[in-house]
């Protein structure tokens, strides 16, 4: 390039805003677990399974990324596992498949992934955005797995009762990680929740319905699914709390990820804006 179109191209930099876009595709693979009502509180991986899932990157510049990202796992748990007296009596369990769309916002602590004096090949970073996901939570009775939210297992669809909740769901995710460049690849470990509204990722959320009433409106699968404790035939859980309706569930996935740089624009600019410093 002559030297004249040098300082042009140097003089345009900074007003493009575009001195560093990269973009990047990747693969992540790590565990997701649930917090609700049958792991209620608890902020650890209990029943924790694994989770996949594709990426893509786009870097504005060496500290603000777009990542939209795929994610696919399971979430489940069981009353049977824990060691509170009620969640043994009460015996229910859940399994659901998780398919997550997220649209992310990465800042990064650091310059990071570029050409600059001061930046680094690795950074903490923390991110945000919005998501949609599809959940679908079945049990099993008799070596076969049932979907519960056509049941309608709280009562849904019955006279009088609540309206079905929704298997199609938006979700807050948030989270904190580390990045590590090396040349055109990066590698990444994050930790993240996600801030769900419904609390029907489990299928437990009011109060137990009766069982007269359900297996007439809903048919007996679903009297049978909606309680599985020993008090079933008797009628006394009827009104009584089958989970908390004043929580919302939440899931969580901690994750590695790969990503290859696939694009190399302005990185001849980029140069230059670095020796002209």
């Amino acid at each position: 390039m002559r030297p004249s179109l040098h300082y042009f191209l140097f003089m345009l930099l900074p007003l493009t805003g575009l001195r560093a876009q990269q973009s990047e595709l990747g693969l992540t693979a790590g565990v997701m677990y649930y917090i609700g009502d049958l792991n209620p509180g608890k902020h650890y991986p209990k029943d924790t399974k694994f989770a996949a899932g594709v990426l893509y990157r786009y870097n504005f510049d060496s500290r603000y990324a777009l990542r939209i990202q795929g994610l696919y796992g399971t979430l489940q748990a069981y009353d049977s596992d824990s060691p509170d007296t009620l969640q043994l009596i009460r015996n229910l369990h859940f399994r659901s498949r998780v398919f997550e769309l997220s649209a992310l916002l990465e800042i990064n602590f650091f310059k990071y992934r570029v050409r600059d004096k001061d930046a680094r090949t690795w950074t903490p970073f923390v991110f945000g955005g919005l998501a949609y996901y599809r959940i679908n939570p079945k049990a099993q009775l008799n070596d076969t797995w049932y979907e519960l939210q056509p049941l309608g297992t709280e009562g849904q669809g019955t006279s009088g009762g609540p309206k079905a909740y929704k298997l199609d769901q938006i979700c807050l995710p948030f989270g904190a990680g580390l990045k590590f460049n090396f040349n055109r690849v990066d590698l990444q470990l994050e930790w993240g929740l996600r801030r769900t509204y419904t609390d029907y990722i489990d299928d437990v959320s009011g109060r137990y319905v009766d069982n007269d009433k359900l297996t007439l409106e809903n048919g007996p699968l679903a009297a049978q699914l909606a309680d599985r404790s020993e008090l079933r035939t008797t009628g006394f859980n009827t009104g009584r709390a089958r989970g908390n309706i004043n929580t919302r569930d939440w899931y969580q996935y901690t994750g590695f990820t790969l990503t290859v740089l696939v694009g190399n624009r302005f990185q001849e600019c980029d140069a230059l804006f670095n020796r002209k410093r």
